[in-house]
């Protein structure tokens, strides 16, 4: 597949390359000791703001996910690509406050999604959200997020330069994303099984993609992932 990307004054040839992959481990370790960075601050986040002599855990989400390029509206139900490019997510939550029906919470996560012919991505976004639980066990979940993405060409790039065309180096794009989730989802009894299922549905904008043709692409993601809170064993004693 041979795909003509214009961009200012030049013109780009884009190929397939499986040779990208080969920068995946540097890649995966640049990102994962910030990721991790985050969650260790949101670990302190969340224990100094538990109510002394209550149980702690700590909440691990993980989904998979399917990303496509349109608006919302297009694709199969106006959300669903029909086309298979696959992701998946991990992340933890620190919550602002927690009562009987209603939470307010922060989430972390890091991301990846691999389009082909296209871009694949790594993504590490925080998430504002609030939680209404209705018929005893199951939820709802608006989110709002944004964050940092870096996305990487699954193409070779060639630049045409004194009539003829030469290879680029490689090399990632920094950019911003944001959006919209929305999600569905049962709560098992947290004494028996501390897990919770749930079904998404995320719209984000990455920008800039190509600034004088497209410089705001919009996503359409549909989530299936889990929430397990995971004990702690030690508890705050009262003073």
């Amino acid at each position: 597949m041979i795909h003509i990307d214009c961009e200012t004054n030049n013109c780009y040839v884009l190929l397939f390359d499986l040779n990208n992959w080969l920068l995946l481990p540097q890649l995966m370790s640049f990102i994962m000791k910030r990721f991790l960075l985050h969650i260790f601050f949101l670990s302190l986040l969340v224990q100094g703001g538990t109510a002394q002599g209550k149980d702690l855990s700590y909440p691990l989400e993980f989904s998979l996910f399917n990303n496509g390029n349109f608006m919302p509206g297009a694709g199969v139900l106006g959300i669903w690509s029909p086309k298979i490019h696959p992701g998946f997510s991990v992340g933890t939550r620190f919550f602002y406050s927690q009562k009987e029906n209603h939470e307010l919470f922060q989430t972390v996560k890091l991301g990846y999604f691999f389009h082909r012919h296209s871009q694949q991505a790594f993504q590490l976004y925080s998430e504002f959200g609030y939680r209404y639980k209705f018929a005893r066990d199951f939820f709802v979940e608006p989110r709002f997020g944004a964050g940092y993405m870096l996305s990487i060409p699954n193409m070779q790039i060639f630049e045409f330069k004194d009539g003829e065309y030469l290879q680029k180096k490689w090399k990632g794009r920094h950019q911003l994303m944001g959006g919209l989730n929305v999600s569905i989802g049962y709560s098992f009894d947290k004494a028996k099984l501390p897990l919770e299922l749930f079904l998404g549905y995320h719209f984000w904008v990455q920008a800039p993609f190509v600034n004088k043709y497209v410089p705001v692409l919009p996503n359409n993601s549909v989530h299936v992932g889990a929430i397990y809170y995971l004990p702690i064993n030690s508890q705050v004693n009262e003073k």
